[in-house]
């Protein structure tokens, strides 16, 4: 465990209490107490494929959140959501430090078609490959604004107008609403003929965003679709996505395609074996006005492995799986990730989107490979310890353009809830 912290320590205490079963009895029977805590190490031989980062190594993070959750009238609830994250061994960062701050309190005001939430808020959108928590890292991501949402039929609906919260990792209750990060859009999900089918529009708003094509206020507007379902043993995750819009006084012209077949088995062990293939737009001409790079908005950020390294830019890749459960309450994963280039004139994003190797002159598209074991025993229902492994080997187009430092990741996780 980390080093102790008064902050931490005060957190902790305050959730055991709340969740003590003799506490419970004085409260009233509809408010919830929730207390979660995570463990986690980690390790990376190289920082964006260079050994010789001073970020590569190991460190360490511990999240713990308090949740309370109830009834205000006969109307109106309300969340409020406590989090502490703590990172040992490196730098603090954003997205693995935040000492102590609200991650969610917001009201849920009821009529009878549809429900409002207004204040902090956590958001994520279908198969978060979009809009996503982000939970791979040790501060999950949360918006500031207004959500409604209701069903029609057998249809449910989603709208929202937000805007990015801005993490300080030091101090404590000073998170804040990032004015330059918008997020708007409609959702919508129903049945179709045997498959589930979502449609939405999600606009984005980026100052100062940084392209190949440089650095400009960007407003990115996005048109998708995803058809997903089982069918006895099958079962697919399809999704296409055009973005049009502007960066500076260039427009946007970007698309992708993701997809996710699978099967399971019958037998020991329950085999299930899955293919992913999916390709994203790039720039191919920075010299032009128009910029073709796809930008996944706020995904998850283990979009292809739990390291977390390359993002879904300018890319076409292939990923097989094969899923194993020795028993129920262990299960297994390997898969392997062939990554290239779409356009040779773009270069390679991480999973924020940002750019982490221009493309230098090289015409080269084949990026990286890499297989990836995952294991996670869940011996309680509110007790799981995980693992991930990850060894990715830089090809190509990384030797002809920078470092090319085999990176290896290795991950345990401890989960425990209250």
């Amino acid at each position: 465990m980390l080093r102790s912290r008064p902050l931490q320590c005060w957190l902790a205490g305050l959730a055991l209490a709340l969740s003590n079963p003799g506490v419970a009895e004085t409260s009233s029977d509809d408010w919830s107490f929730d207390l979660a805590l995570r463990e986690r190490a980690t390790l990376l031989t190289a920082i964006e494929y260079d050994a010789n980062d001073p970020a590569e190594g190991a460190f360490f993070t511990q999240r713990i959140t308090l949740t309370a959750a109830g009834p205000v009238t006969e109307r109106v609830s309300a969340t409020l959501s406590l989090v502490s994250a703590l990172q040992e061994g490196s730098e603090p960062s954003p997205i693995e430090r935040n000492n102590l701050d609200i991650q969610q309190g917001f009201f849920d005001i009821r009529f009878d078609d549809l429900t409002l939430r207004v204040g902090r808020q956590e958001l994520w959108l279908g198969s978060q490959r979009l809009v996503a928590t982000r939970d791979g890292t040790n501060v999950r991501r949360t918006f500031d604004g207004v959500r409604a949402f209701g069903q029609v039929g057998d249809w449910r609906w989603d709208a929202f107008g937000m805007n990015l919260v801005k993490v300080e990792p030091n101090g404590v209750f000073n998170d804040s609403r990032d004015s330059g990060r918008e997020l708007a859009g409609v959702y919508v999900t129903g049945p179709v003929r045997g498959t589930s089918l979502d449609l939405y529009y999600l606009y984005a708003g980026f100052d100062g965003r940084t392209e190949v094509i440089g650095t400009a206020d960007q407003r990115r507007h996005s048109l998708g679709f995803r058809a997903f379902g089982s069918r006895n043993a099958w079962y697919w995750n399809w999704e296409g996505i055009y973005q049009f819009g502007d960066h500076g006084d260039a427009d946007i012209d970007a698309w992708t395609l993701a997809t996710n077949t699978g099967r399971k088995f019958a037998g020991a062990w329950s085999p299930e074996v899955m293919l992913s293939i999916n390709v994203a737009s790039g720039d191919s001409d920075p010299n032009d006005d128009t910029l073709g790079t796809f930008n996944a908005l706020y995904p998850r950020g283990d979009y292809f492995s739990a390291a977390a390294i390359l993002g879904p830019a300018n890319f076409y890749n292939v990923h097989p799986y094969l899923r194993l459960a020795p028993s129920e309450s262990l299960s297994l994963q390997f898969d392997v990730n062939l990554f290239w280039r779409l356009e040779t004139e773009d270069g390679v994003y991480g999973p924020p989107g940002n750019l982490i190797r221009a493309p230098g002159g090289s015409n080269a598209r084949f990026v990286s490979s890499a297989a990836s074991l995952s294991a996670e025993w869940a011996p309680q229902e509110r007790l799981a310890f995980g693992m991930s492994v990850t060894h990715n080997r830089p090809e190509r187009f990384l030797e002809e353009t920078g470092p090319a430092d085999i990176i290896n990741f290795v991950e345990f996780t401890f989960d425990l809830r209250f």
